[in-house]
C-alpha cells in the first residue's frame, strides 16, 4: 500500500495496470458536474496514461462529455481496479492528474501503438492517430491499495 504523494507509477502499480483490462475515468465540468466513464488505457511512461476515441458507437454532433470536461478543466481522476469474490485479492490503483497536449506526431504514434499492443480489437479497428483523437493524462498523484503481486 502507498500514501499521497507519489508522482510516478512504479512496477507494482503497472503490474495491476497490466492485469486489468479497463478503467474508470472521472472528470468533472466547470461547473463541477462529475462525470464517470470506462475507458481503455495504455501506460506510456511511469508519468502518463493515454486513451483514445475509438470507433465504438456515439452520438454524433457533439463534443463527447469526458473530452469536453478535459478541455475545460484538465482535471482528471483514473481507478484501475480488481474485483474478486475473494475480498483478500481486491486492489486498486488511483491515478489524479491533468489532461497535457500531446507535443508531436512521435508522441501520438507512440500512445497509438501503446494501445494496439494492448487490445488487438484496436489493430482490427485499424486505430490511427491521423484519424482518431489520442489523450494524454498526465500523473500528479498516485495511490494504491490491496494486495497487488509484483512482476518477476
Amino acid at each position: 500500500m502507498s500514501g499521497p504523494g507519489r508522482t510516478t507509477l512504479d512496477a507494482i502499480d503497472c503490474a495491476l495496470l497490466d492485469e486489468c483490462r479497463v478503467g474508470r475515468l472521472a472528470t468533472a465540468s466547470v461547473e463541477a458536474e462529475p462525470h464517470v466513464i470506462p475507458v481503455c488505457y495504455a501506460v506510456l511512461d511511469p508519468r502518463t496514461i493515454v486513451f483514445a476515441i475509438d470507433d465504438k458507437p456515439k452520438a454524433s454532433g457533439r463534443i463527447l462529455r469526458r473530452l469536453r470536461n478535459l478541455m475545460e478543466t484538465e482535471q482528471f481522476a483514473l481507478v484501475v481496479d480488481r474485483w474478486d469474490e475473494d475480498w483478500g485479492r481486491l486492489a486498486y490503483v488511483l491515478m489524479e492528474g491533468l489532461r497535457v497536449p500531446i507535443e508531436g506526431p512521435d508522441r501520438s504514434l507512440a500512445a497509438v501503438q501503446a494501445l494496439r499492443a494492448r487490445y488487438p480489437q484496436y489493430v482490427e479497428m485499424g486505430l490511427d492517430a491521423s484519424v482518431h483523437q489520442v489523450v494524454e493524462l498526465r500523473i500528479r498523484s498516485v495511490r494504491r491499495w490491496g494486495r497487488i503481486r509484483a512482476p518477476q
